[in-house]
């Protein structure tokens, strides 16, 4: 086997399940995959992922990409957009009671 491709999500989203789910889990992948020789880790992450810190589902996938960054596997970390079962959550975040903050997607465009 040369490559993982890990598209895994956590069953919770409430702060401390799901960081602790990416912390272990992703610890757990990389230490399987540096076992058996895994060349290259593929992750699956989310657009703006740094951008939106304030959620624990966010800080979480930000330890995620912590640790495959640190890790000693090659790597490839693909940010994709939202999902739609995130759009209550995202909304909830971006709102404060009288404004709503939205990601100016046009500043952090890029083409890969």
């Amino acid at each position: 086997m040369t490559r993982v491709v890990d598209v895994s999500n956590s069953p919770s989203f409430g702060d401390a399940a799901v960081m602790k789910f990416f912390e272990s889990s992703t610890r757990n992948l990389l230490a399987q995959e540096a076992a058996v020789g895994v060349r290259h880790h593929v992750a699956l992450s989310v657009v703006g992922t740094e951008r939106l810190s304030e959620s624990g589902y966010f800080q979480a996938k930000i330890a995620q990409e912590k640790l495959i960054k640190e890790s000693s596997i090659l790597y490839s970390i693909v940010h994709t957009t939202q999902f739609f079962e995130f759009l209550k959550q995202l909304a909830d975040i971006s709102f404060d009671g009288q404004k709503v903050r939205l990601l100016d997607a046009l500043s952090k465009a890029s083409c890969v």
